[in-house]
């Protein structure tokens, strides 16, 4: 009989919300639809709403906390003894999500300190204390906009930022970051709520029948920022006073011929009384019809909901310039002999409240913020109001029964049957209660509004919304935990960095000690080298291995320190784009980055003085070797000599990376206005000044090789003959190396200046200056490559011999083998570029720019790989066969005819390489533009999720999540300049 009961309450009624639809004062109404579940509980409005809405006195002092509001808690900035005004700013707001708090009185602040406010969990938070000055209630009002229709619409959403204006029927969501709903969504329904569905409160009845002109204006001025094509007003039926006022402020502002016409439809429409029909989300469904997702927002279907306090908020702040300082509360319950709504200001304390209402000699029973069904009860009437108090219910001892006794649950399915989420309380008891909070996740607990309607058809009397309630605090803690070991981990890296760091500077010493026992060393060496000559020069050979190993290990400890810079940089940037440390974290870690950055500089100075004093060192006994020595020191020299020159191209190549990286840190802190800009340009001058300088040791360096070259061929036997026969591929691929990186060189010089053209903006004429340059270059260059392909002439057959042609007939073969394995190398890295450059462009996260960078890189030595192995393969065709038999001399290679262009013929060669030269470019383009196109997308994709991600974030990651929105706003940038590159470049071809 009681399920029956039960039941017969959960769906009584259901059939008057798919009735007709009722009259709105208009020939046709709109059609009402129904939500899952819910209840008719006792309504209790009757104590409240017969009384008119007053003004509540002027307190006597006033607590003002700092976080009436979602989102990060306002800053101070009062002091104490301050005197304000009425509406001062004395709290400015902290971050996106957040709202500044006004003085609600005249008067001193007398504390700032924290004091218990009125929330859930009873615990304290920071507040100002005001104390009234005088009887004379003085303003500081902001600019009063009455032709509000001629403010731009930014004007606006700053004017509701500006007065504090939050949702005052929820959690208090900032109401200027609901108005910018319109930059993400497509909105195109405004929805008032007026439904106040919870049993005993009428403060939006009271608000909607004593205002509803500045009701209407409200809801003007946010469709203006939002731009829907309807604004529909739900309202349930038990409010029939509320509804004739609002039909007939909509009558007359249509007939007011001084204002605009509406630009969007309005209208009333009636809904039968139903909990939780007051719900966001519940109401969307009834009114429209649309299913708000699953952790979704309304703005997802492309509805906004405000509430009526809110609406008449935004009204006052905007036509009258008064920030948020008082809101309308529902005095209620058996407990007060006079019920009824007061509009007080923010902050009095509710004792005073309670008093204007008479309680009875009884006694409050029970002190409840809020309705019964959603409410929390109050410790203590001591606590002041805030900008979401809509109700105090004050219940008599015979209100409130003793509570039930909880009983075992008997599966009857009353609880899923009212859910009005649609989700399953039966399943989530069981994981709350067992502790299976994963499982509850999977059944999307925090889609619960914790209505209460399940508990209160519960004949179990099980407390079931506690149970989702605590779940929900469970899993809260144990994402704090989860981000507290993430924070664990980057501690556990900085360790690792700093001991990596020591251990390099343990290594700097030790081959300081190296270096000057190597000094010593070669003083005596060059002591002993004016007595003896002879000896000298056989002493050089063992210490150039010393000499070689030291330089290793200075090499070694200065890749060390890079690393350790590297790492401590990354730990800074985590710990920032978290924003999660606290400042000694912070300033700890940029520690760590200043003590790498000077290990590394120390490391680098050890390096470059290691360098010198092996190069004198060298140098000395090369001077010192005469006669028949020199032909056996040329090939060492030789190796030294192309030692060097790589080692001058490096660093050429890491100056070049270091000026790039540094501009674009300038060019970031221009754009950001934040940062250091003149130690930036600073630094940028003198990494141009260091590339500047590696130029030319590569350029001096090129010329004493070159220089050197021919003097090694000369003093060459023809015992020498096989190891000198590598020189000229050596050559040649340098050279070729050489006329690509001037190809680039040029590419580059053109676009800059193309770039500058464009925009009016640089040194064209240096630019211009800069073009000219690398052509002459790349022609030298290519001056040059032409010349070392073309065939030398053929040594005599007389000088080889038996013995000596075997390993040169070998060559080719091992030159072929390292050729391919080279160009599989080249391969593999382009596939790995490829690869990362994906993952960056899906996730969002990393240099997109950077590794596009290494890509092209990656795919320029594919492409020089490719072309070397296609002439030494073209070589390998014409040259002779292997040697039949001990004894017999190779025969020379048959002599390609007059006009030839056969496969072994130099002719053949060139041409072939060239045109393949050309098809690899044009095909490795096409791959570029396949894949550039592919990341633009990848990163608009990253950009958008980003984007939805923060919109939905809570306060505690929502910094983080900004963060990363900002990130990948730019790696979309960087996507689509790369993509408008390649785009040019297939234009151009």
């Amino acid at each position: 009989m009681v399920l029956s009961l039960l039941k017969s309450m959960v769906t009584s009624r259901s059939a008057t919300s798919t009735a007709a639809p009722r009259a709105t004062g208009s020939d046709s109404a709109p059609r009402v639809f129904d939500f899952h579940g819910g209840i008719h509980p006792p309504e209790h409005k009757a104590l409240s709403n017969r009384a008119p809405l007053v003004a509540a006195p002027l307190p006597h002092e006033v607590v003002l906390p700092l976080s009436q509001h979602i989102g990060a808690p306002a800053q101070p900035l009062v002091e104490i003894g301050q005197r304000v005004k009425t509406g001062e700013l004395i709290a400015r707001a902290q971050g996106m999500i957040s709202a500044p708090v006004h003085a609600s009185i005249t008067g001193v602040v007398t504390a700032i300190e924290p004091r218990q406010i009125p929330h859930v969990s009873g615990l304290e938070d920071l507040c100002i204390v005001i104390e009234r000055d005088g009887e004379i209630d003085e303003w500081a009002r902001l600019e009063a906009w009455r032709d509000w229709r001629q403010q731009e619409a930014q004007d606006l959403i700053q004017r509701l930022q500006d007065a504090g204006v939050v949702g005052q029927g929820g959690a208090g969501f900032p109401s200027a970051v609901k108005a910018r709903v319109r930059e993400r969504h497509a909105i195109d329904t405004l929805i008032l709520n007026a439904a106040e569905c919870e049993p005993y409160i009428t403060a939006d009845d009271l608000t909607m029948r004593t205002h509803p002109e500045a009701l209407i204006e409200g809801l003007e001025i946010l469709a203006s920022l939002i731009g829907p094509e309807c604004i529909l007003i739900g309202i349930e039926d038990n409010k029939p006073e509320a509804v004739i006022a609002l039909e007939q402020a909509i009558r007359a502002r249509r007939a007011d011929k001084r204002l605009p016409p509406l630009d969007s439809r309005l209208e009333v429409v009636v809904v039968p009384t139903k909990y939780p029909s007051g719900g966001e989300k519940q109401l969307i469904k009834l009114l429209t019809d649309r299913e708000v997702p699953s952790r979704g927002l309304p703005a997802d279907v492309g509805v906004v909901v405000h509430n009526p306090g809110t609406v008449r908020a935004v009204q006052r702040a905007v036509c009258f310039g008064e920030p948020m300082i008082s809101r309308v509360v529902t005095l209620t319950g058996e407990a007060l002999q006079h019920p009824h709504n007061v509009e007080a200001r923010l902050g009095t304390a509710i004792g005073d409240l309670l008093r204007l209402a008479a309680p009875s000699a009884s006694g409050i029973a029970r002190l409840v913020m809020g309705g019964p069904m959603m409410g929390f009860t109050l410790e203590s009437d001591a606590l002041p109001i805030i900008k979401t108090t809509n109700c105090l219910l004050a219940s008599s001892p015979e209100a409130v029964p003793a509570p039930a006794v909880e009983q075992p649950c008997i599966r009857c399915g009353m609880c899923e049957q009212a859910c009005p989420a649609e989700l399953l309380p039966q399943q989530l008891y069981w994981f709350s209660k067992s502790r299976e909070f994963d499982k509850a996740e999977l059944y999307n607990l925090a889609d619960c509004i914790e209505c209460g309607a399940c508990s209160y058809v519960c004949p179990s009397q099980i407390p079931l919304v506690q149970y989702y309630r605590f779940a929900k605090g469970e899993i809260r803690t144990a994402q704090h935990e989860a981000r507290k070991s993430e924070r664990a981990r980057h501690r556990f890296e900085f360790k690792q960095a700093r001991m990596a760091r020591e251990e390099a500077e343990k290594e700097a010493k030790r081959q300081q000690r190296a270096q000057a026992a190597q000094k010593a060393a070669a003083a005596r060496a060059e002591t002993a080298s004016a007595a003896d000559t002879t000896s000298t020069a056989s002493a050089a050979a063992p210490s150039a291995p010393a000499a070689a190993t030291d330089l290793k290990a200075f090499k070694t400890a200065r890749a060390a320190a890079n690393i350790a810079l590297k790492k401590a940089e990354k730990a800074l940037k985590a710990a920032q784009d978290s924003g999660e440390s606290s400042a000694s974290d912070l300033a700890a870690l940029d520690a760590n980055v200043t003590a790498a950055k000077t290990k590394l500089a120390s490391a680098e100075s050890a390096l470059k003085a290691a360098s010198e004093a092996s190069e004198s060192a060298a140098a000395a006994p090369a001077s010192a070797v005469t006669g028949a020595s020199a032909p056996a020191a040329a090939a060492p020299a030789a190796a030294a000599s192309a030692g060097d020159l790589k080692a001058f191209k490096t660093a050429r190549a890491a100056a070049n990376i270091a000026v790039k990286k540094a501009e674009k840190a300038l060019k970031t802190a221009q754009d950001s206005g934040e940062g250091d800009i003149a130690a930036l340009e600073a630094s940028v001058t003198d990494a141009r000044a260091r590339l500047a300088k590696a130029e030319a040791d590569l350029k001096a360096a090129s010329e004493t090789s070159e220089s050197a070259a021919p003097a090694a061929a000369s003093t060459s036997t023809t015992g020498a003959a096989a190891p000198a026969a590598a020189a000229p591929a050596a050559d040649l691929k340098a050279l070729k190396t050489a006329r690509a990186a001037a190809n680039i060189a040029v590419k580059k010089a053109e676009k800059a200046l193309k770039t500058a053209q464009d925009s009016g903006e640089g040194d064209i004429a240096a630019l211009e200056a800069s073009v000219t340059d690398a052509r002459a270059r790349l022609a030298k260059a290519e001056a040059d490559l032409k010349a070392a392909s073309e065939p030398a002439a053929p040594a005599p057959a007389s000088t080889s011999s038996t013995g000596a042609a075997v390993p040169a007939a070998a060559a080719p073969a091992a030159d072929l083998k390292a050729l391919k394995t080279a160009r599989a190398a080249a391969n593999i890295a382009v596939k790995k570029a490829e690869k990362a450059l994906a993952r960056a462009s899906e996730s969002g996260e990393g240099d997109i720019e950077d590794l596009q960078t290494l890509l092209a890189t990656a795919q320029e030595n594919l492409r020089a790989a490719e072309v070397r192995l296609t002439s030494a393969q073209a070589d390998g065709t014409g040259a002779p066969p292997a040697a039949k038999g001990a004894g017999e001399l190779i025969p020379e290679a048959p002599k390609a005819a007059a006009g030839s262009v056969g496969r072994g013929s130099m002719a053949s060669n060139v041409t072939l390489s060239q045109a393949e030269i050309e098809a690899s470019r044009a095909e490795n383009l096409a791959k570029r533009h396949k894949q550039v196109t592919i990341a633009v997308k990848a990163a608009e994709a990253a950009h958008r999720k980003a984007e939805a991600a923060l919109s939905e974030a809570d306060d505690e990651s929502r910094q983080r999540l900004a963060t990363k929105v900002d990130r990948t706003r730019r790696n979309l940038e960087h996507a689509r300049e790369s993509l408008a590159e390649v785009q040019a470049l297939v234009d151009a071809q």
